[in-house]
């Protein structure tokens, strides 16, 4: 995953698990196994139970794409870039207190900031306060695409290009757009004990934390949460149940925020009576 990619997982960091969260999808004959990923971690992402599954499978699909039709320099300063509205003119009194908490931790001066769009600002946060923590592991994705590169498996994409993801959050209302930068703020200057607690908690089959995080968004976030999470677990299903038809097992990799709650890609399945079993 791409440092623009990493910001679309939506989940903090968590130590290893010994059987990471694996569900399996069968219906018709068809087969496809769902997992869930996190943000980077201090190594390597590894599962090895995972990883066996990959050579069986026809495809692997991702959140976002690794390639790019276009550079993607110039995306970024059409989409992520405003010179015209200055960032600190879409902030509230708070906003800039809090952006400045943030941009300390991340070791970011804020005055690089200053045309960017909200989203890029949030985006250069998190992947420099990643840097600061010394965050630099491969994720799931990573892995498992350089893996499905190697042995030949196709490597499908939601977003299928570097230059549709960023053109996709170019697409961003205002509020959408000032959101995003509320909730990354939201989770850097939280106690990094809380997000450790709730990723521990998913890795060993126990969602309620995250849940409540994403029900948190959905109240707080309502623009962002239907965009970010609803709308696009939603889209899913159809792709899945086109899977469904496949020869061979899909193996599909989303962020795990994108797997708790009551709108999840789960719960979708299940209300289309798609059986859904955790391995």
């Amino acid at each position: 995953m791409s440092a623009i990619a990493a910001g679309l997982c939506g989940s903090a960091r968590a130590g290893p698990a010994h059987d990471w969260p694996l569900w399996v999808i069968r219906s018709g004959g068809g087969v496809v196994y769902l997992t869930g990923e996190i943000p980077p971690e201090a190594t390597d992402w590894s599962d090895a139970r995972t990883e066996a599954l990959l050579p069986q499978c026809g495809v692997l699909w991702t959140e976002t794409g690794r390639t790019n039709r276009a550079p993607v320099g110039p995306l970024i300063v059409r989409y992520g870039f405003d010179a015209k509205i200055p960032l600190m003119s879409r902030l509230d009194a708070t906003d800039k207190d809090r952006l400045a908490k943030a941009a300390a931790l991340a070791h970011l001066p804020v005055e690089r900031l200053s045309q960017f769009r909200p989203w890029l600002a949030a985006q250069q946060l998190d992947d420099a306060y990643n840097h600061v923590r010394g965050l630099k592991g491969l994720s799931a994705n990573q892995v498992l695409s350089a893996d499905a590169q190697k042995a030949g498996i196709s490597v499908q994409s939601e977003f299928a290009a570097q230059d549709d993801f960023i053109a996709w959050f170019g697409a961003l209302s205002p509020e959408e757009d000032l959101q995003r930068l509320r909730a990354t703020l939201d989770d850097m200057l939280a106690p990094p004990e809380d997000a450790e607690r709730a990723n521990a908690d998913w890795l060993r089959g126990d969602d309620r934390r995250s849940a409540a995080e994403v029900a948190r968004m959905k109240r707080v976030y309502p623009e962002m949460y239907r965009l970010l999470l609803l709308d696009r677990n939603r889209a899913w299903i159809p792709r899945i149940k086109t899977m469904l038809q496949d020869p061979k097992p899909s193996l599909i990799v989303v962020g795990s925020y994108h797997l708790v709650g009551p709108d999840s890609i789960l719960a979708q399945l299940r209300a289309e009576r798609l059986p859904v079993k955790r391995l």
